[in-house]
């Protein structure tokens, strides 16, 4: 069987080895050019490695991947592998990010500090994330001093407020107190003429007083005098009768005879 191939190829080959000449047709295939519309929908066979990056990564920002390729020698494998690797480390440092914000204290952070230096892949990478924990340290605690500032504004204004609303009202009570201690003076001047025109009806009321008790007892000596002159009368009375009477008994009598 493999003499028989063998034999075929040796006989073969004279007709392999001629040069067949080009048909008619074909022979001035230099002068031939194709229709512009089927140039145009021949699709392309160059291959853009920035393109099928961009497809790899479509969320990159611009000129991300370019800078990335750049840095990996333009080698597409290496590029996906460092821009992977840069994906991570993104993501990473937005935990650690969000995780410092959050913190509420200082053994918080150094727990973060610590994983985020343990992940290190060597000194230099060690000496990176250290540097950008710093500055993720620094930018947090200014934001939070900033953001205690901007409430300390607000609650100093508020306060302002409040303590002018206060003054304010300080300042209507005053004068509310004002008019108050003005009525109360003028009441008590009233009182105290009250007083005083009380004074004055009550010695009223004493002259008054002392001046029945004397026409009482005028009245009382009055009565007695009456009294008295009508007893004295009635005696004068009795002794005029009597008076009356003998004269008249006198002047009727008759003669004595003996």
């Amino acid at each position: 069987m493999a003499a028989a191939v063998a034999y075929r190829k040796r006989s073969a080959s004279p007709f392999l080895d001629e040069v067949v000449p080009a048909p008619p047709h074909l022979a001035k295939r230099g002068r031939f050019s194709p229709c512009r519309g089927v140039a145009a929908a021949a699709p392309s066979l160059a291959f853009d490695p920035l393109d099928a990056l961009r497809r790899i990564f479509p969320d990159a920002g611009p000129g991300e991947v370019e800078a990335c390729f750049a840095a990996s020698g333009r080698i597409v494998h290496v590029t996906v592998e460092a821009f992977r690797a840069r994906q991570r480390q993104g993501k990473e440092r937005e935990a650690a990010a969000a995780r410092v914000a959050a913190a509420s204290s200082v053994e918080e952070c150094a727990g973060v500090l610590v994983e985020h230096l343990s992940a290190a892949a060597d000194t230099a990478d060690a000496t990176t994330r250290a540097s950008w924990f710093l500055k993720l340290v620094e930018g947090a605690v200014a934001k939070r001093s900033a953001a205690e500032a901007a409430a300390l504004r607000e609650e100093n204004t508020a306060l302002k407020g409040q303590t002018a609303a206060l003054a304010a009202r300080a300042e209507a009570a005053e004068r509310d107190n004002g008019v108050l201690r003005r009525g109360v003076a003028a009441q008590h001047r009233q009182q105290e003429e009250l007083e005083r025109e009380n004074g004055v009806l009550k010695r009223g009321v004493a002259v008054l007083h002392r001046r029945q008790e004397e026409a009482e007892r005028a009245a009382e000596e009055m009565r007695k005098k009456v009294a008295e002159l009508a007893a004295a009368n009635y005696a004068l009375s009795v002794q005029a009768r009597a008076g009356a009477d003998s004269c008249r008994f006198q002047a009727f009598r008759g003669p004595d005879v003996f």
